[in-house]
């Protein structure tokens, strides 16, 4: 078996194979396990130089060694495991998984999940770069077909699209598709949120409904396409949180605090209680990193406005 899942991290196992033990995984959950484990290790050992960071690639590894050990199961080598990585993590771990078909017509999907109060950058198979936000979750086949570059978030992601004029990219999210060629643009639509917003930087894009193609919106730099009252909108876009996904820090000018909050239910899954309806209605501008504690962060806007904030329990906060 050991020989098997060395083949396959280093993408020389043949496609019968292949099935053969995607079929003793759905039978073995520990080996299931051990698979989770080991593409982790991959993750870890391709994460960009960062300071501190090999300090804490180091000793996730280490952790995920010594766990597949106690189970008396492979170890995959680290030189084996770089050689196949295919994504890049920045900041922490992120949570991996792939759904497995024995249908050889269709192809295998990749999740990737960025953890609470964490980002992750990946370059997808075509060259595509992509920036997630907390709690987003992006599923991704192993490889792109010769038509359609299709992928799907829940969440919110900022993309560098390769362009390919002969294969759109397109983004499915819960209710709206967003297609390109080549193009910069965000996209903010996590399934828990009725809000569906798309901010363009460069090239072009289509914004559609997922069951109707042909009512869409078509988008110019620099303009922002977003949901009210079931109707697509569009307005000059004001976006400056590509440096926040990049970067991890979140900047806004005159946000209303209710907004505020909404998103930081969303990234930090925590929800919030207002005893005063006008505390919503309260504007803030500054910035803060996405890393940050929830509580320093509420704390840091309290210095300048007029609002008292306290824990009910870990993920209910009430505001007064």
């Amino acid at each position: 078996m050991k020989e098997q899942l060395d083949k396959y991290f280093a993408g020389t196992l043949a496609d019968t194979e292949k099935l053969t033990l995607f079929r003793q995984m759905e039978e073995d959950a520990a080996l299931k396990d051990e698979m989770a484990d080991m593409q982790n290790i991959m993750a870890l050992s391709g994460m960009m130089d960062r300071d501190g960071d090999d300090l804490l690639v180091t000793t996730k590894i280490k952790e995920l060694e010594l766990r597949a050990n106690k189970r008396r199961m492979f170890r995959l080598s680290i030189a084996v495991l770089k050689y196949a990585v295919a994504a890049t993590l920045l900041f922490c771990t992120w949570f991996l998984s792939e759904k497995y078909t024995l249908d050889k017509h269709k192809s295998e999907m990749i999740r990737i999940e960025a953890p609470q109060g964490q980002r992750v950058y990946l370059t997808l198979a075509d060259g595509t770069e992509a920036w997630l936000s907390s709690r987003t979750k992006l599923n991704i086949p192993h490889q792109f077909n010769d038509k359609e570059r299709v992928i799907e978030l829940d969440g919110e992601g900022f993309f560098a699209v390769k362009k390919d004029a002969k294969r759109p990219f397109i983004v499915k999210t819960k209710q709206y598709n967003v297609q390109v060629l080549g193009t910069q643009f965000n996209v903010f639509a996590y399934s828990e949120s009725t809000d569906f917003e798309t901010d363009l930087l460069e090239g072009s894009v289509y914004v559609y409904h997922k069951n109707n193609e042909a009512d869409g919106l078509y988008m110019k730099p620099d303009e922002k396409v977003f949901l009210k009252g079931g109707e697509l909108l569009k307005t000059t876009s004001n976006f400056k949180q590509s440096k926040y996904l990049k970067n991890g820090i979140f900047t806004f000018e005159d946000k209303p605090f209710g907004e505020l909050l909404t998103r930081l239910e969303l990234w930090y899954d925590v929800k919030f209680k207002v005893s005063r309806p006008e505390i919503r209605k309260y504007v803030f501008s500054g910035k803060f990193r996405q890393s940050d504690d929830i509580a320093n962060i509420l704390q840091a806007i309290q210095d300048v406005g007029k609002f008292n904030f306290r824990m009910i329990t870990e993920n209910e906060i009430e505001i007064y």
